[in-house]
């Protein structure tokens, strides 16, 4: 192995070991007392840092590091719609989730399905929105894995077998994950939340100083090479203004509708807590997320070769500074990634045992009972996502591709249902129906999005008219 490759990727191996550790630690010596809602939620203690720092880095995975950076490279500007779903994201939290967890703490609910089973009290609209959130998730999982792959890719200079490396990372999230559930990855998250935002705002400035001298200087080098990429519909004329705006919206609103994010929610010790960090994860957004979207631009304007565009950030720390700092920045994707498949495996282990299996059994489990069965569907999700990162990746792309689309046509139950008293089971489940339908159908046929309007947003019309039409003919037939 190269000098430089050995420095890098030991700094990135070390972050990863430092990640273990605390999370195994942190399961021997906090999580003395395992109750279901201690494994699943951290038993509701968590106060503003490490819930703001744990939320932070569920939310932004290893796509932040990789996939923005790639899309700005590809598309330019259309990649500011990103920001705009987290910052509506966090006004929508602010003004909903605190109810939300008032609701769940008062009811002891632990999964955003175990929210539609009280509002609505009805098994079948529960359990398709359990298969929603674990079927939807499964590709997130899976991009984690790909997200370190590349990342040790690029720091071991193409030295090292990546993918399997990457597939032995994740088995030791597994392993404390399994160990300790929320409360390890909620206390391993503040380490590696902390981690993504210096890499993230410290390794993006460095570089746009380095070669522009701050942002003015960047948008004249890019529009000298290509302007289209400043405006919309960007350089392949494919991102509108209907598109952008669509896709804020209907991103926006998703923002809390993906389950495991819900499930964080709920890890929150008091309602001030949930506001204080939407607060502050939008300003997690402004010195982080925001400049990773730039090195697109910085990888167009300069001309560097990529192996994919996902490879824009790495690359340029790599060129720019060399094996020590692209050690620290990829540790900060590495965290991006690790945080995240951490959150996603324990909600859909959850997800699975308390409103699939222990529903067949018919609630007969014990909280050890469930915490056992919990810790089995991690292992079994785990041995899913590591086949299907090797087997079908081009099919996980596609189904990440409506994602989005498909987790947002439950907000209708989740957070409209909060307000609207009337609202019930028949009207929420023959709108989701048709809602999942809807978006299938369209993705079926690639591109397929008439008027330039995203997939959410078509999905999400087809829900609304479906659960209004469904609500009216009730009201008339008990009229």
């Amino acid at each position: 192995m190269r000098a430089e490759a050995l420095i890098a990727s030991s700094i990135v191996f070390f972050v990863i070991a430092m990640s273990v550790f605390i999370g195994v630690l942190v399961s021997r010596l906090r999580v003395k007392v395992l109750r279901a809602d201690t494994y699943i939620v951290a038993g509701r203690t968590l106060g503003t840092l490490v819930f703001f720092l744990n939320s932070a880095a569920v939310i932004y995975s290893g796509y932040t590091f990789l996939g923005t950076a790639g899309y700005s490279f590809k598309y330019g500007a259309a990649t500011i719609f990103v920001w705009g779903t987290s910052l509506l994201g966090y006004v929508v939290g602010y003004l909903i989730a605190p109810r939300v967890w008032s609701l769940a703490k008062r009811h002891n609910l632990l999964t955003l399905s175990d929210f539609i089973m009280w509002r609505y009290n009805s098994k079948a609209l529960m359990i398709l929105a359990a298969v929603i959130s674990v079927v939807f998730q499964i590709p997130y999982v899976q991009l984690q894995i790909q997200a370190v792959s590349i990342i040790i890719d690029t720091t071991s200079y193409g030295s090292l077998p990546s993918l399997h490396l990457s597939v032995i990372v994740f088995g030791l999230v597994i392993l404390y994950v399994f160990l300790g559930g929320m409360m390890s990855i909620a206390l391993t998250n503040v380490f590696l939340g902390a981690l993504m935002l210096v890499a993230m705002f410290g390794g993006s400035w460095a570089i746009i100083l380095k070669y522009f001298d701050g942002l003015p200087g960047l948008y004249e080098a890019v529009s000298s090479v290509s302007p289209a990429h400043l405006t919309l519909p960007g350089p392949d004329g494919s991102r509108p203004e209907a598109w952008f705006i669509s896709s804020v919206i209907g991103t926006g609103i998703g923002f809390w509708c993906w389950s495991q994010r819900v499930q964080t929610l709920f890890t929150a010790k008091d309602v001030k807590v949930i506001k204080k960090g939407m607060v502050l994860n939008s300003w997690y957004l402004i010195l982080g997320s925001l400049w990773v979207t730039h090195m697109g631009l910085v990888a167009l304007a300069l001309g560097t070769q990529l192996k994919s565009s996902d490879y824009a950030f790495i690359t340029l720390v790599s060129e720019a500074f060399g094996p020590v700092m692209l050690g620290f920045v990829a540790a900060g994707g590495v965290a991006a990634s690790l945080s995240t498949a951490a959150s996603l495996l324990l909600d859909q282990a959850s997800t699975i045992s308390r409103n699939l299996i222990q529903q067949v059994l018919r609630n007969r489990l014990s909280d050890k009972g469930l915490i056992n069965l919990t810790r089995a569907a991690v292992v079994g999700l785990g041995i899913v996502s590591t086949i299907l990162a090797y087997t079908s990746p081009a099919l996980l792309v596609d189904l990440l591709l409506m994602g989005y689309a498909g987790a947002t046509q439950l907000f209708p139950g989740l957070f409209i249902g909060i307000f609207w008293k009337d609202l019930q089971k028949y009207e929420v489940l023959s709108g989701l129906l048709v809602g999942e339908l809807t978006v299938l159908v369209m993705n079926a046929y690639w591109g397929l999005e008439p008027f330039s309007i995203h997939l959410a947003m078509w999905g999400l019309a087809a829900n609304l008219a479906t659960l209004v039409i469904t609500y009216a003919v009730r009201k008339t037939l008990r009229g």
